[in-house]
């Protein structure tokens, strides 16, 4: 056996005919192996022999990750992935048989490169009858043969064992299907190659290597389905969060991803199990994956969805891609709203509306809704109206009351935050009155309501019998919109009441307030809040 000294000339010869690592060309992937994979893992390159022999005339070895053993010695020839002769009783190796380690690239791809360490070598074979080799189908490549003068053997090493300092080499611009790494009888006709332990020796042993193929061929994306895709199901439109369907198939690296965009941005990605020690690192079909998509996430009108797988090399499919109407919101506040009653004096109101301009999706409805301004009650439960009106309404009886009337759209999009008031007041005469004809009588008020704004305290005063329950409200409008309310009620003693209630500041300066004051069931009574003007400051 050679000593690793002299094997210097042959690490110089190797490293003279590699070149430097290349940057990965697109549609190009790698498949590493044993000290050149995470977890010095093998799972792509296979042991394989043609020798028919009983026992087998080679052994072969799979000790990943190999660890730096002795000079030349066994533990060297046997580290990685190795094959060695093993010693025939009967006879030797017949000429053509061979075992090695070999690597096959998935259909459509080709290897186009290979980075490696190996040792190779045969000893006490004085016909030269063993080929340890490097072959790209099935020849030798070029740099890889072991020739040397010496009549007993050959050796050579790539990078030599981990940890011997040596440089892995590159090869390139290759282009085959198959890679091996083994020994070969070429002994002549009619002879045999002498197998042995010690003194007749062949081995050939890969430590790590990674493998680059070109897979030129982009992956296919099956036809879209769901909500998501093609025409909203609201009427059109596309709201809240919707789903889209699709697979993904690559008969080279597999399917790595498959990614969901709107208006070039991803929103969801399915990222395929890849692992890159495989000849084939991803799956060839994702099967059935759902994307989904939160539409509140994107503003209302129309956006541009696509879908796009990419395999192992890094190629894209054609695009799939498809428009869609996004629209998560209510529409605007009607415009005009205004109630008359259908009789004077009556509880039942025509109210009237126009719809807002410049709506995404059509107005296709309205609702509308009936609260006390002050007092007691509840309000009513929303009731439906044709989109532009009009709407006959029905208060519950005498007092004030606020009506509101909010849309809805075709994509069933509708809030009542969204509403516009109005107020009416049905006098006591026609509590229980819908306009039919009849009349009540009310009762004569029995108390008086006054008021005071003092800073942001509105001050309301009662006056009326020595005694009794009384409720005590206010309403403030801004614009025609309620801003504040608010009521109590006391009791009335020795015929006075005084009631405090805290405004917000443009209550306090700008609305519109009216008190209001009712003792026990009678009637209410009203009065309006006058702003005193500033005296102007006398000039000197």
């Amino acid at each position: 056996m050679r000593a690793w000294s002299a094997m210097i000339a042959v690490i110089l010869a190797a490293v003279a005919w590699a070149s430097p690592a290349p940057a990965l060309a697109a549609g190009s992937y790698q498949v590493s192996a044993c000290n050149f994979a995470p977890e010095a893992a093998n799972n792509s390159w296979t042991w394989a022999t043609s020798d028919p022999a009983v026992p087998p005339h080679y052994a072969e070895h799979d000790n990943c990750p190999y660890r730096l053993g002795g000079s030349g010695g066994k533990e060297d020839q046997e580290g990685g992935l190795s094959t060695t002769d093993a010693l025939g009783l009967s006879s030797g190796a017949t000429p053509g048989t061979s075992a090695g380690w070999t690597f096959t690239a998935p259909a459509g791809t080709t290897i186009t490169g290979l980075t490696y360490e190996r040792y190779i070598g045969h000893s006490l074979d004085p016909r030269n009858s063993w080929s340890p080799a490097l072959r790209a189908d099935g020849a030798i490549v070029a740099g890889e043969t072991c020739e040397d003068s010496l009549q007993n053997g050959e050796t050579c090493s790539v990078g030599g064992p981990p940890g011997t300092g040596g440089e892995p080499a590159r090869i390139t611009a290759l282009s085959a299907h198959e890679l091996s790494l083994g020994i070969v009888c070429q002994a002549p006709s009619g002879d045999e190659c002498v197998t042995g332990a010690t003194e007749h020796a062949v081995w050939a042993t890969m430590y790590g290597a990674t493998v680059t193929l070109s897979d030129p061929t982009p992956p296919t994306l099956s036809t879209p389905s769901g909500a998501l895709w093609g025409p909203g199901e609201a009427g059109g439109f596309h709201k809240g969060t919707e789903s889209v369907a699709v697979s993904a198939e690559d008969a080279g690296g597999g399917v790595a991803s498959i990614v969901l965009s709107a208006d070039g941005h991803p929103m969801e990605t399915y990222t395929a199990p890849c692992n890159f020690t495989f000849a084939q690192p991803c799956p060839s079909s994702t099967g059935t994956q759902t994307l989904s998509l939160p539409t509140t996430q994107l503003s209302d009108g129309k956006h541009t969805l696509t879908l796009v797988a990419t395999d192992a090399a890094g190629n894209e499919s054609t695009v799939a891609s498809e428009e869609v109407t996004v629209d998560n919101s209510p529409p605007a506040a009607p415009v005009g709203l205004a109630a008359t009653p259908t009789q004077t004096g009556g509880s039942t109101f025509t109210v009237t509306w126009s719809d807002p301009q410049g709506q995404l999706a059509p107005v296709t409805g309205a609702l509308y809704q009936v609260c006390p301004i002050t007092g007691s009650g509840s309000c009513t439960a929303p009731a439906a109206a044709p989109a532009a009106g009009p709407a006959t309404v029905t208060v519950p009886g005498a007092g004030s009351w606020s009506i509101a009337v909010w849309l809805s759209n075709a994509a069933g999009n509708a809030s009542p935050a969204n509403a516009a008031h109005t107020n009416v007041v049905v006098p006591p005469s026609s509590s229980g009155n819908s306009g039919a004809g009849h009349t009540a009588t009310a009762p004569t008020p029995k108390v008086h309501v006054s008021e005071t704004l003092r800073g942001r305290e509105l001050v309301v005063h009662v006056t009326g019998p020595t005694s009794g329950r009384v409720r005590v409200g206010f309403i403030g409008r801004l614009k025609g919109r309620i801003v504040a309310s608010g009521a109590k009620t006391v009791v009335l003693k020795h015929g006075r009441l005084t009631v405090t209630f805290r405004l917000g500041p443009r209550t306090a300066v700008h609305a519109l307030i009216r008190v209001s004051a009712r003792l026990d069931h009678q009637a209410v009574v009203t009065s309006t809040l006058h702003r005193r003007k500033p005296r102007p400051k006398p000039t000197r």
